[in-house]
């Protein structure tokens, strides 16, 4: 027998997304507007929107004290839905013509992934653009559903047990329609048995670009049968060093900083002193924001070949992930 569902399934329009998502929201204003409100806050990186009725005792009008007053604050939430990460700047943009008098105006991007920097970049132009021709404020935030999904169980109680279910359906639903992935928990053990010292130094692991990659938030040194490092990535540079000495990027997941950049040069002199390896060209470099020791040992028979992915959600039994140092910690009390 299957089970019943709160939210439809078998589809993947993204007004179906879009519904369901509303959804999800107007069973939490339903349940309670303080739990609406702080969810609100939270999305929206806002720490004053007040999502509800106002009730005021004595406030002074403009030419008297009334007794007492109940109002609500005007805002506009205007929700574009994507399955993918590419919006259209010019969609967006239209979208803002979709706003009026409201005191709060938000322009909220949803979708699995949020989108690159030179995007976000491009529809941040665009709406200050509109906010100077017309004496506005809106405000453009990008977001995905497994936030969603995050800041709604934030507000709950251990005692909401109605709406926990309700959430429950809702990440299965996104899980089943690829709304949500486990790229954000899937750590990638790659072998660099030779560089560990170097990994943990510069903060990076480099590979052949010609090699390739999986979408991963993670990666996990590995050497002598276990993992002896994780760190969380910030970003993938493909580059290349010039005769000049300085860094020709290629490709990049985000804006490279240069502590990145002198990594990824001060790395290049290194495989070549310690190893006579030349990465000056035809190499990615998966940077972290910090290696941590960890000790997640393999005990099974034979060593790592290659790579391997692990979901540090299910092999942790997480609902959500710690710290990278945390993470550490905890990969020391398991195996695999």
């Amino acid at each position: 027998m299957s089970s019943i569902h709160y939210f439809q399934r078998y589809s993947q329009p993204e007004n179906v997304a879009t519904n369901n998502t509303l959804l999800l929201l107007s069973r939490l204003y339903q349940h309670s507007s303080n739990h609406f409100k702080g969810f609100l806050n939270d999305l929206l990186d806002d720490t004053d929107l007040d999502a509800g009725i106002l009730f005021n005792q004595q406030q002074r009008g403009k030419g008297s004290v009334p007794d007492g007053s109940i109002s609500q604050t005007s805002f506009k939430v205007v929700v574009e839905t994507k399955l993918h990460q590419h919006f259209s700047v010019q969609q967006l943009t239209e979208h803002l013509k979709s706003f009026g008098q409201e005191e709060r105006k938000i322009l909220l991007s949803l979708s699995p992934k949020i989108p690159s920097a030179s995007l976000q970049g491009q529809i941040e132009a665009e709406v200050k653009k509109f906010n100077a021709a017309n004496n506005t404020s809106v405000k453009y935030i990008p977001t995905t559903f497994q936030s969603i999904v995050e800041k709604f169980r934030n507000t709950l109680e251990d005692y909401d047990y109605d709406l926990i279910p309700v959430v429950d359906d809702y990440e299965d639903y996104c899980i089943n329609d690829k709304l949500i992935t486990d790229d954000e928990y899937r750590m990638r053990a790659v072998t660099c048995g030779w560089t560990l010292a170097e990994n943990f130094q510069h903060n990076l692991y480099y590979d052949k670009v010609e090699d390739g990659y999986s979408d991963h938030s993670y990666i996990g040194t590995y050497s002598d049968k276990s993992i002896k490092g994780i760190g969380k990535l910030s970003n993938i540079i493909e580059s290349d060093l010039l005769a000049s000495g300085k860094l020709h990027i290629k490709n990049s997941t985000k804006p490279v900083t240069p502590e990145q950049e002198k990594n990824i040069i001060d790395v290049i002199a290194a495989a070549m002193t310690n190893n006579s390896w030349n990465i000056a060209t035809g190499h990615n470099f998966f940077c972290v924001e910090k290696f941590f020791e960890t000790d997640f040992r393999k005990t099974t028979k034979y060593p790592l070949q290659g790579t391997k992915f692990f979901n540090l959600k299910t092999e942790l039994n997480l609902k959500t992930l710690p710290p990278t140092d945390q993470l550490a910690d905890l990969l020391k009390t398991i195996t695999w």
